[in-house]
């Protein structure tokens, strides 16, 4: 009886082994290193920045290939004349971005929804706008995310004489699945400033981990 009572334990401490060095159970809430959390987030505000830019750039114009959010905001919203309504108050604009990429390593991400703002005759106004971001199968270092089943991305800024009045601020809120290790699902809520052309910064968590930057 004790003989086999030992050759029981002795079984079930090698499946113990074997589960702990295989996660068994455990894959779905690990979370993604800082490393990869880091590579997430540049990669959500590089789509973000290139849907901006190729929205407000007039068709046949020359355009970065990855332009930060700052540089894709150094546009005057007035050179897209198709997008805005002129009335005797000013102008009403409605930017619509359809935008979609191919990530570093595979997949891709795109960005859809409009940018609307409402100016004077003075170019003066604020913008309020809502924006979605959404992952496919997209591979960043050593990481692969796609949307659960989307980010959707908030922005604020005021206008003063047709040009952006900073800050503006980019909320990034939503879900993403990634895979293959660590694999799971979590949750996103990231902010970004810009404070001139050239300065844009991130705080924020995804999957738990803080994210800080530049963007």
């Amino acid at each position: 009886m004790f003989t086999r009572f030992l050759r029981v334990l002795a079984i079930a401490t090698l499946a113990l082994v074997a589960c702990v060095a295989l996660s068994c159970g455990s894959s779905s809430s690990k979370n993604p290193s800082s490393t990869q959390v880091q590579e997430i987030s540049q990669e959500l505000f590089t789509a973000l920045g290139s849907a901006l830019n190729a929205g407000l750039t007039p068709p046949g114009s020359a355009q970065p290939s990855h332009p930060s959010l700052a540089t894709a905001l150094q546009h005057d919203p007035r050179l897209v004349q198709s997008d805005c309504t002129v009335t005797d108050t000013g102008e009403t604009c409605n930017v619509v971005l359809t935008y979609q990429g191919n990530c570093p390593m595979g997949g891709t991400i795109a960005v859809a929804g409009d940018l609307a703002f409402t100016l004077d005759n003075s170019g003066n106004g604020s913008d309020s706008s809502a924006l979605t971001v959404t992952p496919a199968a997209c591979a960043v270092q050593d990481i692969t995310f796609s949307g659960n089943p989307s980010v959707t991305v908030s922005t604020a800024f005021g206008m003063a004489s047709y040009a952006v009045s900073y800050p503006v601020t980019f909320s990034e809120k939503g879900g993403i699945t990634y895979g293959p290790n660590p694999s799971g699902s979590c949750t996103i809520n990231v902010n970004a400033t810009v404070n001139s052309a050239t300065s844009c910064s991130v705080t924020g968590t995804i999957c738990g981990q803080s994210v800080t930057g530049n963007c």
